[in-house]
């Protein structure tokens, strides 16, 4: 039996994150190419040591990778019509949420947790969602009929 199709994800993002992390290194060894730039070490984010950016790389690609995917499975389960309710489900959860913090006049607060958190802890939410992302697609993985 052949692995599941979504077992690649983990290896290309172990390794798009190890050359990321290897071009960063790169740019702070050269002084950011020589013209002080940031490509590959954005700040806050991608500031840290070479492992936490690593981490952080990795984590991001693969919840990249997982959304992505699941726009496809979407798509291939239940069409065009199917597609379109998913990207408005997503909207109208963005919505729901920006009303929420609306109406209790949470602006305050949200935009200081986002001015406060740190990279290692923003990285472990993203990780939770990079989760929680992979179980729900394979769920819809499972359904989908090739």
């Amino acid at each position: 039996m052949a692995p599941p199709s979504w077992c690649w994800r983990c290896p290309l993002g172990i390794v798009y994150g190890l050359a990321l992390t290897g071009l960063q290194a790169l740019e702070r060894a050269s002084g950011g190419w020589g013209l002080s730039l940031h490509y590959f070490r954005v700040p806050w984010i991608m500031d840290g040591p070479w492992y936490q950016t690593w981490a952080t790389s990795f984590v991001l690609l693969l919840l990249f990778f997982g959304y992505g995917m699941w726009y496809g499975l979407v798509y291939r389960r239940w069409s065009v019509v199917g597609l379109v309710t998913f990207i408005v489900a997503q909207m109208l959860v963005v919505l729901a949420v920006v009303a929420l913090v609306t109406l209790t006049h949470s602006w305050t607060a949200f935009g200081h947790f986002f001015t406060t958190v740190q990279a290692p802890a923003l990285t472990g939410v993203l990780a939770a969602l990079t989760i929680a992302l992979g179980l729900g697609g394979y769920t819809t993985m499972r359904r989908t009929t090739i």
